[in-house]
C-alpha cells in the first residue's frame, strides 16, 4: 500500500472537518452537517432533481436522502414539489436560503483558505497549487468506482 494513500486517508476528513468549522465561525454561519452543505450544492448545480436522482448523485442510499431531504425541508433548506412530467414524484430544489447559505460559505470558506495558505512557507502553496489537479482527478476516480 501506498504511503501517500494512508497519510491522505488520515489527513482529508480531519482537514474537511477543520475549514468547516473555521468557516462556520468565522461567518458565524449554522452548524449544518455536511451532508445538507452536499446535498444543497448538488441542487443548485441541479435544480429539480428527483430524490432517486440526488441519491445516485450522491452515492448515498435512497433512504437516507429521504431522511436528508424530510429534515432539510424542515429547516427550509429544500423545497420540494411535484414532478412536472408525473405529478406521484418530487422535485428538490435548493430554497433561497439554502442558496444564500452556500453562497456565503463559499465566501468565507475561500477567504479562511486564503488567510491559510498566506500562513504557509511558498514551497507549501507551489505544492498545494501543484496537488489541486491531482486531487480533482483521484476524485473523479474514486467517484467512478462507487457507481
Amino acid at each position: 500500500m501506498h504511503s501517500t494513500a494512508i497519510e491522505l486517508g488520515r489527513l482529508l476528513g480531519p482537514l474537511r472537518r477543520s475549514l468547516l468549522r473555521a468557516t462556520r465561525e468565522a461567518a458565524r454561519l449554522p452548524d449544518l452537517p455536511d451532508s445538507h452543505v452536499e446535498v444543497m450544492r448538488a441542487l443548485v448545480a441541479e435544480p429539480k432533481m428527483s430524490p432517486g436522482s440526488l441519491a445516485e448523485h450522491l452515492n448515498l442510499a435512497r433512504s437516507t436522502v429521504s431522511n436528508l431531504i424530510k429534515a432539510m425541508v424542515d429547516a427550509e433548506l429544500v423545497e420540494r414539489s411535484a414532478a412536472s412530467d408525473d405529478l406521484r414524484g418530487a422535485a428538490l430544489t435548493a430554497s433561497p436560503k439554502a442558496i444564500c447559505l452556500l453562497v456565503e460559505y463559499d465566501a468565507v470558506s475561500s477567504q479562511v483558505l486564503s488567510d491559510a495558505l498566506d500562513e504557509l512557507t511558498p514551497a507549501g502553496r507551489r505544492a498545494l497549487a501543484e496537488a489541486t489537479p491531482a486531487l480533482a482527478d483521484l476524485t473523479r476516480i474514486l467517484a467512478r468506482r462507487v457507481s
